[in-house]
């Protein structure tokens, strides 16, 4: 009872209880390899990317070279920066089961080159085995478009692109469709008019404290700037992509929006205070009480939400040229954002994004700041400089060598950016592409 327990504080991101059942599991058994391999993931969720590495090594000595360990293991070893040992791994698994897809796409993402001949031609064939998985068969249309990118193939490059995110939505259709109605027709049309009731305690060092959350559209500079700020300050925690405001929204209004019975035009979107309150102390206080730093993009629709429960919280919007940010994310492999699928999505989306932006811009002007991402890594000490005063932090002469810092991290597709120096913007980078937007006349903003 308590194993499943556990599970299921980790779904809710109850990180915390669940890493008290499973330390007392191990009291009992210190080589209990399901408890060893929880903890592996809660850490891993927490951001003790070493902890969550010896954790999984430690499983591995229990019960040696199972997939789920390892691959957890080579996730884990890349966020740190060690893609030699994360390669290894991914190699490893690929040795015990030549047909583990999610494998060859790990070593295609640490570097394209590791898809030699021999792994290209085992993908073909894996493309028409009724026991790969859709998703599976996404991810190697995906690696099979960047394949063509690099040998100079525009239109096989976005045939296969296409193909590979109408599996994936496909893949997640229930979860998909649900995001899509979400985010189209619930949060873009309530942000402004969200209806509080009850009232909540506040809490010391949590309520009161100046989190920050960066904001805007993927591919626009949030890792980078997550980058310099925990570089910068050892009292900010970074929680990365946690969605703990939308997860925490959700828990309280997805009952009524997804049932069959919802009416639209009756509903209005309340927030019971008190229960929010509770919900936010559950799932932030995984983490070290602190100042709290959140990379969920999506929170440009929440502003007003985060600001009733943390009112000094400062946001950082993050932003690029409009053409460039569709381009940006339509050319990679999103699973989680419903809307990024095909560009008409991708431009509703970002319709909705800039008028909801925008409006909380005018109402908070001195609680958000604009970073836009040519400025940035073509004026990199001034704009870094401004981000750090904004955020109150002090500026030291170092405080662009985060590429020198070994304790930094990145669990998302931005891993490798961290290892390097701030690139200058690329402004043709997807000139190209640019045919792909002119069948639409949505696309100018």
């Amino acid at each position: 009872m308590s194993y499943e327990l556990g599970k299921l504080l980790i779904k809710k991101k109850e990180y915390n209880k669940a890493f008290m059942i499973f330390k007392d599991i191990l009291k009992k058994n210190p080589n209990d390899l399901g408890a060893n391999f929880q903890l592996g993931k809660i850490n891993y969720e927490l951001n003790d990317l070493n902890q969550s590495i010896f954790f999984f090594k430690k499983c591995n000595q229990i019960q040696a070279n199972t997939p789920s360990i390892l691959f957890n293991l080579a996730l884990s070893l890349q966020s740190i920066g060690k893609i030699n040992e994360a390669k290894k791994q991914y190699l490893k698994l690929i040795s015990i089961n030549p047909n583990d897809v999610k494998s060859y796409y790990g070593l295609f993402f640490l570097d394209i080159t590791n898809i030699n001949s021999n792994y290209y031609n085992k993908l073909q064939s894996l493309i028409n085995n009724n026991k790969i998985s859709l998703f599976e068969k996404s991810l190697i249309n995906f690696i099979f478009s960047k394949i063509e990118k690099k040998n100079g193939n525009l239109n096989n490059e976005i045939n296969f692109l296409e193909i590979s995110h109408q599996q994936c939505y496909n893949s997640n259709s229930t979860f998909n469709n649900q995001s899509d109605f979400y985010y189209k027709n619930i949060i873009s049309n309530f942000f402004n008019r969200i209806k509080f009731e009850k009232n909540f305690i506040e809490v010391e060092n949590f309520n009161k404290n100046e989190h920050i959350f960066i904001v805007g559209l993927p591919r626009s500079g949030s890792t980078l700037v997550e980058t310099i700020l925990s570089h910068n300050s050892k009292s900010i925690v970074s929680v990365g992509e946690f969605h703990g405001i939308n997860t925490s929204i959700l828990d309280q209004i997805s009952k009524f929006i997804f049932s069959q019975n919802f009416k639209y035009t009756d509903y209005q979107l309340v927030i019971d205070r008190k229960i929010f309150q509770n919900s936010l102390i559950e799932k932030y206080n995984n983490f070290e009480r602190s100042i709290y730093l959140d990379k969920s993009l999506e929170n440009f629709f929440n502003i007003d939400i985060i600001l009733e429960f943390f009112p000094n919280a400062k946001f950082i919007h993050t932003f690029r040229n409009y053409e460039d940010s569709i381009l940006g994310i339509y050319l990679s492999m999103l699973p989680e954002l419903s809307w990024s699928h095909n560009i008409k999505n991708i431009i509703n989306y970002i319709k909705n994004y800039k008028r909801v932006i925008n409006y909380y811009i005018s109402k908070y002007p001195d609680k958000i700041i604009d970073v836009d991402l040519s400025k940035l890594t073509n004026n990199q000490e001034s704009e870094g400089k401004k981000i750090l005063e904004f955020c109150n932090i002090p500026v030291n002469d170092n405080f662009l060598n985060f590429y020198k810092n070994k304790k930094l991290f990145n669990k998302t597709n931005s891993f490798l950016q961290v290892r390097n120096k701030i690139m200058k913007y690329e402004n043709e980078k997807y000139k190209r592409y640019y045919y792909l937007l002119k069948d639409s006349n949505e696309q100018k903003f």
